[in-house]
């Protein structure tokens, strides 16, 4: 299967300018900060960047010299500075007129002595450069628009119908002139766009552009759209922008500092304000994207996929190169509704479990003991009508499942802490020996509305943690309408059969062509920055597969679960303590202390694990911090503070 993902290869890599913005104007830029903000905001860099683009019809961006200290302004294409220094003077004079300030010109002169120097953007494509162990986001951008260049122009569907692809200050390539249905002048209509967005993946060295077609609703009603498209000429760049309604006027109007930076740059000039009918004329200078896809949206998906195809050939010839190609496989995620065998496995994956499974269904209210009963039902492939009693057991004895009734005060009414420790203490003393014991317990986040600082639900989640006990719960506000399938309830016994390490898949497929089966430790590692109070949170659990059609093992960490354990035991630590806190005040001594937890657990692992090989998928914006070098053509690449290599006893590393 072809993909709508190609590669950025070094001949496409080219050589873009770089003005630098010395200390003078990062000085006056402060000076103004300090005049026409409140700390700690700043002046929005962003809207000189989208304006510098549409001037220039290609990319800019003001970001950090990334080869010394410093302020950079970059562009694809060389500029006059009499440009540059007459934007700024714009702005300035902007926020000049906004504050009623008078407008003293300080930005301008300072820029009109700027000199371009020549950067190389293949230097940053490199693996393992000293000096350059991440690629800088603005090289992503600076594919994206050399993406743009090659694909702008005219593009012929199927039908022949001729689609001018003109980009906007966003960095998509839209058909502004040819909506769909082109009938109905004043009814909702599709418009072509491709979105770009260079990416990297794991096993492949450099970046990919991924592109994608679609065919978005507009609306000719205000209160509906999302963002504008502003056409300033026929042919040239589009402004996006956003929009409010102002209601001392009845207006709409567009917001932002763009529309008024780049008026003086356009013949026609960029309106203020709009309104419907601006929106629904014949020729209209401004269209309107749906905020979410209507109910009836004017384009079926036929044409969507003959797009689809289309922007495929379009682009292979434009970039003259080939798409990935891909094959599909048949694993899916667990809540994948296209399996029918779904529940058969999952039940099949409780029936091999090395421990007994023991549910104790915890509710006061009878309605959803019933959503309860019907969603276990459902999900463990278990007969009909089978859970109307207090007690049942299934697969010979693998499975039980109970049900204990409970009162409003202890389950579901806010109240002290030593209610939902007693309530634990007995749901725990029901359970059977030696099994694996699991809670799906009834909530009520409108009663806990009243008093969140006393909510039931997590104080008996911590309670039940406390003996080991994983918990999900069920609130009464999602049951759905009569007749309807019960999604809220089914996906809890799922994520509750999760928690206990049991899916209903098997990752022998997730080694097709050109890997070949065999075993294999999968590794997940989550982390996030977070403030008030400033800490840092770390999740790392594991899937040990022996290459075979079996459930794989899961694994979880938690220092209170003596390090790796079972992913259950290392779910009841967290929820008893807490996952992780690192929250020293200092940034740079919380981060290396998220370093060495995590390097810790990785060679614990790989200790355990010392002659299969291990896949580390690293999620969340907030790695970058903990180690240097992790996009994917720097992954341990050796440097001080990478991810390191985590090497194995076998020499078949």
């Amino acid at each position: 299967m072809r993909t709508l993902a190609f590669p950025y290869t070094e001949a496409m890599a080219e050589k873009i300018h770089g003005y630098t913005l010395g200390s003078e104007v990062n000085d006056t830029w402060q000076d103004l900060n300090r005049r026409y903000t409140r700390h700690p905001k700043n002046l929005p860099y962003r809207d000189l960047s989208l304006g510098l683009r549409y001037v220039s019809s290609d990319y800019a961006t003001i970001c950090k010299d990334p080869d010394g200290p410093g302020t950079l302004l970059l562009m694809r294409k060389k500029i006059d500075t009499a440009i540059i220094s007459r934007l700024f003077a714009a702005f300035e004079r902007d926020l000049a007129a906004r504050h009623g300030a008078p407008f003293e010109d300080l930005l301008a002169p300072l820029l009109r002595r700027t000199k371009p120097r020549t950067i190389h953007i293949a230097k940053y494509l490199q693996a393992g450069t000293a000096t350059h162990a991440d690629i800088p986001n603005w090289i992503f951008d600076v594919a994206t628009w050399r993406t743009i260049e090659l694909l702008r122009g005219t593009l012929k569907l199927p039908e022949g119908t001729d689609l001018l692809l003109r980009p906007d200050t966003d960095g998509n390539l839209v058909a502004f002139n040819r909506p769909l249905p082109e009938t109905h002048p004043r009814a909702e209509q599709g418009i072509h766009y491709i979105s770009l967005e260079p990416i990297t993946v794991p096993g492949y060295p450099g970046i990919l552009l991924n592109l994608d077609a679609h065919i978005s609703a507009t609306t000719g009603f205000p209160g509906n759209a999302k963002s504008l498209w502003i056409a300033t000429d026929d042919t040239g760049m589009l402004l996006t922008a956003k929009h409010r309604y102002d209601r001392p006027t009845n207006r709409n109007v567009i917001t932002g500092l763009l529309p008024q930076l780049v008026d003086s740059f356009s013949i026609r000039g960029v309106p203020a304000s709009f309104t419907a009918d601006d929106l629904l004329a014949t020729h209209p200078r401004i269209r309107a994207r749906h905020a979410t896809t209507p109910d009836r949206h004017p384009i079926g998906s036929g044409p969507g996929r003959r797009f689809l195809d289309c922007v495929l050939e379009y682009a292979t010839a434009r970039l003259n190169t080939e798409s990935l190609v891909l094959e599909t496989t048949p694993i899916r995620n667990i809540d994948a509704p296209g399996d029918p065998d779904r529940h058969a496995k999952l039940a099949s994956a409780v029936d091999a479990a090395a421990r007994p499974i023991h549910i104790s269904v915890v509710y006061q209210d009878d309605l959803q003991r019933h959503r309860s009963a019907q969603a276990l039902t459902e999900v463990l492939n278990l007969p009909e009508n089978s859970l109307t009693t207090a007690e049942s057991t299934f697969l010979d004895g693998a499975l039980t499942i109970t049900f204990d009734s409970a009162k409003t005060d202890m389950l579901v009414a806010p109240g002290p802490t030593h209610l939902r420790n007693t309530l634990a203490e007995q749901i725990i003393s029901t359970r059977t020996p030696d099994a694996l014991h699991l809670v799906l317990a009834e909530s009520n986040k409108e009663l806990a509305a009243a008093k969140p600082a006393e909510d039931p639900k997590p104080q008996l989640r911590r309670a039940l943690a406390a003996h080991g006990t994983v918990s999900q719960f069920i609130d009464p506000a999602s049951t759905p309408k009569p007749n309807a399938v019960d999604h809220p309830a089914n996906a809890a016994v799922r994520d509750l059969l999760r928690a206990a390490g049991l899916t209903a898949t098997t990752p022998t497929r997730v080694f097709s062509r050109p890997l070949q089966p065999q075993p294999c430790v999968i590794v997940g590692l989550y982390t996030r920055e977070q403030n008030q109070p400033a800490t840092r949170m770390i999740s790392l659990s594991a899937l040990i597969s022996d290459g075979t059609d079996t459930p794989w093992h899961m694994l979880g960490y938690h220092p209170d679960a003596h390090g790796w354990n079972d992913l259950p035991t290392a779910i009841a630590a967290h929820h008893a303590t807490d996952l992780s806190q690192f929250n020293d005040p200092n940034p740079a001594t919380r981060t290396a202390l998220a370093r060495a937890y995590t390097e810790r657990a990785l060679h614990q692992l790989r200790t355990r694990y010392d002659d299969i090989p291990m896949i580390i998928y690293i999620d969340g914006s907030n790695r970058y911090p903990l180690w240097s070098g992790t996009t994917n053509k720097n992954l341990g690449n050796g440097q001080l503070d990478a991810l390191p290599h985590l090497g194995m006893i076998n020499p078949a590393d």
